[in-house]
């Protein structure tokens, strides 16, 4: 990786590709990442499971301002973090991003779509109300919800979380709006690994919602 082409990888979890700066703030990164004596010990009297994540992941603490100067960055990509932050963090990092990206560089940022889970929702929802009252069930309904509340509109305590709890839910309207108000141009949906990040499917794995701005 050159100074000219320095990208990031925000986020990164499992999903490590050469050719970027992969960093993750989750307790386990932390874990394997500050002391890797100690995640290799509860791996052997297992109480954790295999880590991909070590000492060669960069791990900040994404709450904090990026630890690149302005105008330095060619490349950000953030699969699945934003909805980890509540609205007003996260459009700080978005911030922050725009500051270290150079003039022309461009973040992409992936999220769980709001739109398509209560568009899922309330199809289930006519097609039970479509039903006579006796015949209707709950159950598809409740499990959807259950889901969101068990996974989304979540704040574990530390110990049991790491770092995966959902604090916020995006859709289309909601982040492209954050991306022109922090100033972005250009800014659009694209389809999965559609990009103006050349080589993005090193990087992204997820096809749920996704826009790109471009910082001019």
């Amino acid at each position: 990786m050159t100074a000219a082409d320095l990208r990031l990888n925000l986020g990164c979890g499992p999903v490590q590709p050469d050719g970027w700066i992969n960093v993750d703030g989750s307790n386990r990164a932390k874990l394997a990442g500050w002391l890797p004596w100690a995640d290799r010990a509860l791996q052997y009297l297992g109480i954790l499971g295999p880590t991909e994540f070590g000492p060669h992941i960069r791990v900040l603490n994404l709450f904090k301002p990026l630890p690149w100067a302005d105008g330095t960055v060619s490349a950000v990509y953030a699969g699945e973090l934003w909805e980890h932050f509540e609205l007003a963090d996260s459009e700080r990092l978005t911030r922050e991003c725009y500051r270290v990206l150079r003039r022309g560089g461009i973040l992409r940022v992936t999220v769980p779509d709001a739109a398509q889970l209560w568009g899922k929702y309330m199809h289930m929802y006519t097609e039970e109300m479509s039903k006579p009252r006796m015949e209707r069930s709950a159950a598809r309904l409740q499990e959807l919800m259950g889901m969101f509340f068990a996974d989304i509109a979540t704040s574990p305590r530390w110990m049991l979380s790491w770092g995966h709890c959902h604090k916020w839910f995006f859709d289309e309207i909601q982040l492209i709006e954050l991306f022109d108000r922090v100033g972005f141009k250009s800014v659009q949906r694209m389809a999965f690994r559609e990009s103006r990040i050349r080589n993005i499917e090193g990087v992204q794995v997820s096809e749920m919602l996704t826009v790109e701005g471009i910082k001019p």
